[in-house]
């Protein structure tokens, strides 16, 4: 069975899980919504708690609480989890899950912020898209946020302005443009965008006429598909020999989607081969040993299009702590095949999937599923070490050619080693300050990444 006959499979499950405690309600008396609102609530408790009882990969080391203890679901959900085997799973709303995973949408700044040594906010990544990409680039410094220093602000705060979760909102950032030694304060208004998921395909010439591509992948959404086929099949008309995938900032999402772009790197040798085997807790056999729980490379896209097959014997993967997930078996799944050459820092470490279940106006994602190649590696729970160690480089751009990540892997295609190691410094340092250690930068706002089959 091709893979596009198997997400309304899965969708139609967790329609079903839906409906079951959707048909509640009627007419009447407050007392009696109010009897009926309470009864809905103890319903979802019951209907989450059963869920991880059935799928959840570590069922069996649930420690129970009493559900009347948590004023809801999702709350009760999250005191359920083994957190000393899991990092990942999360609820959120139904329709927050369909807005973000299958459509792209995102509220908020569109800005992937970062903390570097001495209490210092950057600007990583911001999304074209996003209403930040007129106000903020890659290495803009934040200094304050309202008025405050962001170095004093507490978590909760500094969430909360970094990350708002309605369109509208209003901050006042005081910043510092890369290169710059004065600052500035802009105010700006979150919104609602779609989020750019494949972005800057670029020919990068090398020595000897050859070519080599580079493409910044940023989520494995549905929508993903198009952009990543019209980039791979650029690469391959244009003849490129080599080839730079940059998921530093890739959380996952679909595993779907991984399986094409590694369909598409490795190219013909690789078609049918393994690509990722699922296996499930010991209350599901037959899902283990089911046939279409084995993915394997396809040279077919969910609508049956042919893929634009590159066939390299190698590709470099640009990392940090935020790749994660589907990323990660990008990596891992072409890892018997072709040589992957890892630059920048350790990935996440996540070799785990869910599989999105909705109760009530939740959506759960509970890990229910572990994924090995096909040698049987799932061996990355504490992350893929990098072949070549390189900070995270702001003073350039991304798929800049001087970008530390990128000039590192550009070496390394004509060396076949890693540079010698320098530290990336920061792009400006606040008068009276040192200069920041080297290292990889605190992250924030990454939700650990989704490894969805469909």
């Amino acid at each position: 069975m091709h893979k596009r006959f198997l997400f309304p499979k899965i969708l139609l499950i967790t329609l079903a899980a839906t409906a079951l405690l959707t048909g509640c309600g009627g007419g009447g008396s407050s007392s009696d919504a109010a009897s009926a609102s309470a009864a809905a609530k103890a319903a979802e408790k019951t209907s989450v708690r059963a869920h991880l009882n059935d799928v959840y990969l570590w069922y069996n080391q649930i420690v129970d609480v009493p559900a009347a203890n948590y004023a809801t679901a999702p709350d009760y959900f999250d005191a359920l989890l083994v957190r000393s085997m899991d990092r990942f799973s999360f609820s959120m709303p139904v329709a927050e899950a369909v807005s973000q995973l299958q459509v792209g949408e995102e509220t908020g700044f569109g800005v992937k912020w970062g903390w570097a040594a001495q209490g210092r906010l950057y600007a990583y990544y911001v999304d074209p898209n996003s209403p930040a990409a007129a106000t903020f680039t890659r290495g803009t410094e934040v200094t304050a946020i309202n008025g405050q220093a962001v170095a004093t602000m507490d978590s909760s705060t500094l969430d909360n302005a970094l990350f708002p979760q309605q369109a509208g909102s209003q901050a006042a950032f005081t910043l510092r443009a890369p290169g710059a030694v004065a600052t500035q304060t802009k105010s700006l208004a979150s919104a609602t965008f779609l989020t750019t998921a494949v972005a800057q395909p670029q020919i990068l010439p090398l020595s000897g006429g050859r070519k080599a591509g580079y493409l910044l992948f940023n989520e494995h959404l549905l929508t993903s598909e198009g952009g990543l086929n019209q980039a791979m099949t650029q690469f391959k008309q244009q003849g490129i020999s080599e080839l730079v995938l940059d998921l530093r900032y890739n959380n996952g999402g679909y595993l779907m989607i991984a399986e094409e772009v590694a369909s598409m790197i490795g190219g013909t040798p690789v078609q049918g081969k393994v690509f990722e085997k699922l296996s499930f807790n010991n209350k599901h056999p037959e899902k283990t040993q089911d046939p279409t729980n084995t993915i394997k490379f396809d040279a077919l896209d969910s609508k049956d299009a042919t893929l634009p097959l590159l066939g390299l014997n190698r590709v470099f993967v640009l990392t940090g702590p935020p790749t994660c997930s589907a990323s990660e078996s990008i990596v891992n799944g072409l890892l018997p095949y072709v040589q992957v050459v890892l630059i920048g820092g350790t990935t996440c470490g996540k070799p785990y999937g869910f599989v999105q279940t909705n109760i009530g106006e939740q959506a759960y994602f509970a890990i229910q599923m572990e994924g090995v190649n096909a040698s049987g590696n799932d061996d990355f729970k504490t992350g893929f070490a990098p072949t070549c160690p390189v900070d995270d480089d702001l003073n350039y751009q991304l798929g800049d050619v001087r970008e530390a990540r990128l000039k590192a892997a550009l070496y390394y295609m004509s060396n076949n080693s890693c540079p010698a190691y320098a530290a990336a410094p920061l792009p400006k340092t606040a008068p009276s300050a040192t200069v920041p250690p080297a290292g990889e930068p605190r992250m924030l706002g990454l939700r650990p990444g989704l490894k969805l089959v469909r």
